[in-house]
Formats: C-alpha cells, sequence, structure tokens
C-alpha cells in the first residue's frame, strides 16, 4: 500500500518555524515589558523615599533643602512619565506579538488537524483495500473447495 503523504508538509513545517520564532519576539516582548514595569516601580518608589521629609514638628524648615527635594521630585516625575509611556510602547508591542502567535498558532493546528483527519482517510482507505484483498482470497478459497467438492 501506498504511504502517507501529508501534500502540505512543507507549509506547515514553514508555519511551525514562524511559530517558534513569534514566540521568540513574544518572550522578549515579555521581558522588555517587565524591565520597563519594574523601571516604573523604581521611580515611584524613589519618589517615595523623596517625599519622606527628615524633619520633625517644632523644628527649624530649611528652605533650600526642600527646594533641592522639590527640584529632585519634578525631575523624578519627568523620568516617570517617560518610564510610563515606554512601559506603555512595551505594552502595545507585547499586545501586537501576543496576536501575531495567535493567529499563527491558529494557522498551524489548522494544518494540523487537516494533516490528521487526511491521516484517518488514508488509513481507513489503507484498511478497505485490505479487507477487499482479503475478500478475493476467500473467495478464491471458497471458489476451489467447491471446485474439489464437486469433481
Amino acid at each position: 500500500m501506498k504511504k502517507f503523504q501529508f501534500r502540505l508538509q512543507r507549509l506547515l513545517w514553514y508555519h511551525q518555524q514562524r511559530q517558534k520564532q513569534a514566540e521568540v519576539l513574544l518572550q522578549q516582548a515579555v521581558m522588555q515589558r517587565e524591565l520597563a514595569f519594574a523601571e516604573v516601580q523604581s521611580i515611584q518608589a524613589e519618589i517615595d523615599r523623596a517625599c519622606q521629609l527628615p524633619e520633625a514638628v517644632g523644628m527649624p524648615v530649611n528652605i533650600s533643602s526642600r527646594e533641592n527635594i522639590a527640584e529632585h521630585l519634578r525631575a523624578l516625575g519627568r523620568t516617570l512619565t517617560a518610564a510610563q509611556e515606554k512601559l506603555m510602547q512595551k505594552e502595545q508591542r507585547l499586545r501586537e506579538a501576543n496576536q501575531v502567535c495567535t493567529e499563527i498558532t491558529r494557522d498551524v493546528e489548522g494544518l494540523l488537524h487537516l494533516r490528521a483527519q487526511q491521516l484517518a482517510e488514508h488509513t481507513d482507505e489503507v484498511a478497505r483495500q485490505q479487507q477487499i484483498v482479503l475478500d478475493e482470497v476467500v473467495m478464491r478459497q471458497w471458489s476451489l473447495r467447491d471446485a474439489d467438492a464437486t469433481a
């Protein structure tokens, strides 16, 4: 009997290779998003620490120290804004990479399903052909027995 051959095997291999590449890009996007998120968290923690003034009630207020802290907080605010924008860009890239990966995975799954369906059809056809051959052998044996019995 003829061996099963999936005509779209090269296309399947191509899509599986694309799927692996998309998964690598997705992992990179996840890592970059995590780094951007960690950067935002770090800046926010630094802002929180800067807001903790080392002053006590009833003690004299150091104006230059407050001005320096206020300037430092403004700089941190600008840095935080830039980091949040970077985080939004990384999240967008992650969504896009996830969408591409999902589409390619859908294509691969469709081809795998088609291959499984064609393999099942091939197996059924092989079984049917074998049954026909077996039936012919049995019919010949009965014919020979009948011919020997009548002779």
